[in-house]
């Protein structure tokens, strides 16, 4: 069984000041990929057995096993999984997978490896025109403490070539990553060539996001597309306050909303795209502020309640209602004609521990996750069935992407957390039972379904692992930061010692993933 990672996720709360250089760097956090607070993780390197554990593929559990063991505790030791999912002794176990793959403990081939297939972007704050490219170690070593880090990194919803990144140093850009059928010897100079060339062409420069009045300091602390990838929205520490702007999909600024409370940790859009949610968090309470793009104005409401910011989260539900989550909150708003006014009621305690939600238009049923490791599904009229899922917190939540109405006998939840395992839930089944999990070597910081629902990727500080939802018996392809050049280099101090959870994603026809830690950005062709 592969050792477990010892090392705990550490969070800082953002201070939105000016980020220092060197060993004196804050701790910029996003946890998540959202503007609260963010896990440090370990690289997973410290024993020198992190590149040889990548390659381990991992099996999918299978409970099955542990029926003919009357001791739960010991069955785990001995099942050969990296950890025990879903949660022993709150759930009754797994049953077999419904998959015609391979038996526990078999594999008949390798997974795909998608490391060569890997470019990367550059962060620093050099903002010629030369490639953005860099894959050799000279560049990926020039001066690393003075790059921003990547706070988000997500691809437009419907232009598979248009990559947004955001993060410190007033980080906020729109690149342009589109597949290219040209040879080898056409490749533009800086195209990474490590054994076969991935299919990726870059554009020589990239669309700015931020106005000339913003300082290099400054942090976006929030980023979202809205449904259709028309417009983008921006969340940044600036002066003191922060800033809301939102521009089209070429780099061109729409509108702006200056002075709100900073700093914005959550923005959201309506379903409709005309209003757009964002969430603050100061002294005082929860800042909830709803601007409206037709008739640029905004109304506000304050909640005095106490949080922890890597705890909060917000989700529409309709087209004027929405529902905020974080700590033993939870609560639906609505859009009124007389501002923001209480919505439906949630039957909740004063010991809950809400950390994420996730609204499904397809069956109207909710999903929020807690720090405790449970999973909550709540239907219209606000009563709830809870899932024991994982053991400690919840680390991502994601609904199947479907293109059609679901089957009345499923519809699939994903959830990971902290203790390397990924679960697919079939919510319409009532025995709380996963169908599938499957486990990583350390915890998973980060998952993302393709659009189509079909594959589904997991990352860990060093790795990403990405399975096939109707046979996740073994992983299908993996990538490994440590097995490519242009991230093998020798890291600073300050790098070594403070790794944040990485951002995942899938582009909108699910053949590229963006990878980013720190000052680092992969782009990954998958097919």
């Amino acid at each position: 069984m592969e050792e477990e990672d010892e090392s705990e996720a550490e969070t800082e709360i953002e201070n939105g000041n000016a980020r220092k250089r060197g060993s004196e760097r804050p701790h910029h956090v996003l946890r998540n990929g959202t503007p609260a607070k963010r896990q440090r993780l370990s690289n997973g390197n410290e024993n020198g057995n992190g590149a040889e554990s990548a390659t381990t593929p991992m099996e999918i559990d299978s409970h099955a096993d542990n029926s003919n063991n009357n001791n739960s505790s010991s069955s785990n030791v001995n099942n050969n999984h990296a950890y025990p999912s879903p949660l022993e002794g709150e759930q009754a176990a797994s049953p077999p997978p419904r998959t015609e793959g391979p038996e526990k403990g078999t594999q008949t081939e390798e997974p795909l490896d998608l490391t060569p297939a890997t470019v990367f972007l550059r962060m620093g704050a050099d903002e010629s025109t030369e490639s953005e490219l860099s894959t050799s170690q000279d560049q990926m070593t020039e001066n690393p403490t003075a790059s921003p880090l990547a706070l988000f990194c997500e691809w437009n919803p419907s232009n598979p070539s248009i990559l947004a990144v955001a993060g410190t140093e007033a980080l906020a850009r729109l690149w342009t990553v589109s597949r290219g059928d040209a040879p080898v010897a056409d490749i533009p100079a800086g195209h990474v060539d490590d054994r076969t060339a991935p299919p990726f062409t870059l554009d020589s420069s990239f669309s700015s996001l931020t106005e000339q009045d913003v300082l290099k300091s400054s942090t976006v602390s929030s980023l979202a597309w809205n449904v259709d990838g028309t417009a983008i929205a921006l969340a940044v520490d600036h002066g003191g306050k922060s800033r809301v702007s939102i521009w089209d999909v070429n780099g061109s600024p729409i509108h702006r909303f200056d002075g709100v409370d900073p700093p914005v940790i959550k923005l959201r859009w309506s379903p409709n795209k005309d209003l757009l949610l964002g969430v603050s968090l100061d002294s005082r309470g929860i800042m909830v502020t709803v601007f409206s793009l037709s008739t640029t104005n905004s109304a506000s409401h304050l909640f005095e309640r106490t949080l922890d910011d890597s705890v909060l989260d917000v989700c529409w539900v309709s087209e004027t209602e929405f529902v905020i989550c974080g700590g033993d909150c939870l609560v639906a708003l609505r859009c009124g004609e007389k501002g923001i006014e209480p919505g439906r009621e949630f039957d909740t305690g004063k010991d809950e521990s809400f950390s994420q939600i996730k609204y499904d238009a397809k069956t109207g049923l909710i999903a929020t996750a807690t720090e405790k490791g449970v999973v909550h599904i709540w239907d219209h009229a606000g009563q709830r069935r809870s899932i024991s899922a994982h053991i400690g917190n919840i680390t991502g939540l994601l609904w199947q992407p479907l293109d059609r109405e679901p089957e009345e006998d499923e519809r699939l939840l994903a959830s990971s957390g902290e203790d390397g395992a990924i679960c697919i839930w079939n919510v319409r089944n009532a025995d709380n039972k996963a169908k599938y999990s499957m486990t990583m070597a350390d915890q998973i910081a980060s998952i993302a379904m393709t659009p189509d629902g079909t594959h589904i990727a997991g990352a860990t500080a060093d790795r990403v692992l990405v399975w096939k939802l109707d046979d996740p018996t073994v992983p299908y392809a993996s990538w490994n930061k440590e097995s490519h050049p242009g991230w093998r280099s020798p890291k600073t101090g300050a790098e070594a010692d403070e790794i944040l959870a990485p951002c995942l994603g899938w582009d909108a026809e699910g053949g590229k993933l963006v990878y980013g830690l720190n000052s680092r950005l992969a782009v990954i062709n998958f097919r």
